[in-house]
């Protein structure tokens, strides 16, 4: 009564509440009014809400109690009831969700190892990135040990049997079942040149002009450190040779070419001589132009740099002389 004079309004709703009652009595049976007031009522209209509310009162009160001090390190029947609370509504939650098992584990003899915030039916995003790399992590990681087991094994076995990779020594002449007796050591590959035998490739580099612009030759007779071949490995002549070294020491000073490497085929591109692409140029315009100034430029070119090629000009030249030739003939 005391708390009622100080709430303005609480009086007149007791007696309303209790109007209502006394006409709901009035109009059904005792035991349904009985059945209603025993009967929780839930603010949310889900089937599930009233089991939530409970939970989230449990976890309520069990948060308090257990931030209270004189609970942190005693084991109360109140915290104990808690927690049997919350687990007998987990386990109700999960049978009514799920009566058959075909979504949650079974957990009926596992104890008490129910976990009481996983909800099964909550989405899981992006599970199958996840899943894929955490498969490629561990086939990077089971990759870098084979190769690990791999490289070590070898390491083992070289200096194990480091005396029969020796071709000088007895385990290797025991290991490739060779007999004993005297062996010379090996010598290089020296043969007079007279018996050399090139390769087709070999013969058409051989009539080549190498130059130092000729960067698409000398790849040809380079070793893949940078070096230049022996003679016997290219079956050059000796002033070819000497030609060559030349040639290659000054495309290593034009930067044409490394000094300790070997460049790729599809990098080694060679250095037009503008004498040449200008002559190139000239022939181009008296084949398809009959251009009388080019013409008489090619011809002193011819006179004063011979070592040029005028191939092309040469053979439009004699076609031009045999058509001549041809037309004086009929005419006459």
């Amino acid at each position: 009564p005391a708390d009622a004079a100080f709430v303005p309004g609480l009086r007149h709703e007791r007696s309303l509440a209790s109007q209502r009652l006394s006409a709901v009595s009035a109009a059904e049976p005792s035991s349904q009014v009985r059945l209603r007031l025993d009967t929780k009522v839930t603010k949310s209209g889900s089937a599930d809400a009233l089991f939530q509310e409970a939970i989230d009162a449990v976890r309520h009160r069990r948060a308090e109690l257990e931030l209270d001090p004189a609970y942190q390190k005693i084991e109360t029947s109140a915290v104990t009831k808690l927690k049997q609370d919350e687990l007998e509504l987990t386990r109700r939650v999960f049978a009514r969700t799920d009566p058959e098992r075909d979504l949650t584990s079974d957990f009926s003899h596992a104890g008490h190892d129910i976990d009481p915030y996983w909800n099964p039916f909550s989405q899981v995003k992006g599970l199958k990135d996840q899943v894929t790399a955490e498969f490629d992590e561990y086939a990077r990681y089971v990759s870098v040990a084979e190769a690990k087991r791999v490289r070590i094994q070898v390491k083992k076995s070289i200096k194990r049997n480091t005396q029969v990779y020796n071709p000088y020594s007895e385990e290797f002449r025991k290991w490739h079942g060779r007999e004993k007796g005297f062996e010379q050591a090996p010598k290089p590959f020296r043969i007079p040149d007279k018996h050399w035998e090139p390769a087709p490739l070999q013969v058409r580099l051989g009539k080549e002009k190498i130059t130092w612009r000729d960067v698409d030759i000398i790849q040809h007779f380079l070793a893949d450190n940078g070096y230049i071949l022996p003679r016997r490995t290219t079956m050059l002549s000796r002033q070819k040779q000497k030609r060559l070294v030349k040639a290659v020491r000054g495309a290593q000073r034009m930067s044409l070419i490394p000094y300790t490497w070997r460049l790729k085929d599809f990098q080694a591109m060679p250095l037009t001589d503008p004498l040449q692409w200008m002559a190139d140029r000239l022939t181009d315009r008296v084949v398809e132009h009959r251009d009388r100034r080019s013409h008489a430029m090619l011809k002193v070119m011819m006179e004063r740099y011979s070592e040029l090629n005028f191939r092309i000009f040469l053979a439009h030249e004699a076609r031009e002389a045999s058509r001549a030739a041809n037309q004086e003939s009929s005419a006459g």
